[in-house]
């Protein structure tokens, strides 16, 4: 079910979100938090600094996209994590990028079997998203590969960036996401979520209608419409 929060200030994010994610290690259950780039990875530095030493081991970390490149190019999404100081202690890291170089086509194979294994080890997964104002998620846009393939991963050329991203085919697995979007030009999409049924090729980010519990804040969405 996809509930609508008001969220005043992106301040309180890594709050919610490390909430969450403790309330699930406490019970030793294996946990697999997908995180993104762009808006949130400032947020996702700081959940990760309110996770408990003695919990991290049953934490493990995964990108839901990332831009294809060598690694650690300053572009790419876990470059801008670390850089952010994000530090995982005693969580396992599972990259999407590897000092081999590998075609683009690789990289997301070899992420799609990474990507099995994890799903298929989680006890609950917990996703993190934000929300473009062309209504994409994770790495997929509109119109785009990464939006419309069976795949678990896919890997294609959006433009600015080659992309490797999650499908709505992995991330229909997910537990739990949480979802925050800011400021008035993600208005229009977000009040098409709310209030339309739209195909994923036009509006990515309705697979979060088909996630068991989707939660999304935004300081330009009111009330809880618990849709």
């Amino acid at each position: 079910m996809l509930h609508f929060y008001k969220l005043t200030s992106p301040d309180k994010v890594a709050d919610i979100v490390a909430k969450r994610l403790v309330a699930e290690l406490k019970k030793k259950r294996r946990v697999l938090w997908l995180v993104c780039g762009g808006s949130n990875i400032a947020a996702e530095a700081a959940t990760m600094a309110k996770i408990p030493a003695e919990l991290q081991e049953y934490l493990a970390i995964m990108l839901t996209d990332e831009r294809y490149g060598v690694l650690g190019n300053p572009d790419s999404n876990i470059r801008q994590l670390y850089d952010a100081g994000f530090r995982p202690g005693k969580a396992t890291v599972v990259p999407v990028l590897t000092p081999e170089e590998l075609s683009l086509e690789q990289t997301a194979e070899r992420y799609a079997k990474a990507v099995k294994v994890a799903f298929e080890n989680a006890n609950v997964i917990v996703a993190q998203f934000g929300i473009g104002p062309d209504g994409h998620i994770a790495g997929a846009l509109p119109g785009s590969a990464g939006a419309s393939s069976r795949k678990l991963v896919v890997g294609y050329d959006a433009g600015a960036f080659q992309r490797i991203t999650l499908t709505p085919t992995a991330l229909k697995k997910i537990n739990v996401a949480y979802a925050f979007a800011f400021g008035d030009p993600k208005r229009q999409q977000l009040e098409l979520l709310r209030d339309k049924k739209l195909p994923l090729a036009k509006q990515p980010a309705q697979i979060l209608k088909q996630i068991p519990e989707s939660y999304v804040y935004s300081d330009v969405i009111g009330e809880n419409h618990g849709k």
